[in-house]
């Protein structure tokens, strides 16, 4: 990728993580206010914005050159349950050579 289309990309990258981050706080008032059957899906709602947000920070990380991706993935998600499995690992890698 040239410089240009690398700016371009991790400015994108940049205004998708404001706006994640908008959505969570939203969704989060929203789940506060509701329960049963509507607050489940609201919290797989929130559950998938954050592994949004990991997901896109974890390339911004990559195109930086502060991680490599992997050549294939390993892990088959369960989107049943939780978190996928892949995000923590994601999150892992970033925490270890920093959020900057």
């Amino acid at each position: 990728m040239d410089d240009l289309k690398k700016a371009k990309f991790l400015d994108a990258l940049a205004e998708a993580a404001k706006l994640l981050e908008l959505s969570q706080s939203a969704l989060q008032r929203a789940r506060a206010q509701c329960d049963g059957d509507l607050y489940e899906r609201l919290d797989v709602l929130s559950k998938r914005a954050y592994e949004i947000k990991v997901k896109s920070e974890w390339l911004r990380h990559s195109v930086l050159g502060k991680i490599d991706l992997p050549i294939q993935q390993r892990h088959a998600a369960d989107r049943r349950v939780g978190i996928d499995r892949r995000i923590v690992g994601m999150l892992k890698q970033m925490l270890s050579v920093g959020s900057g």
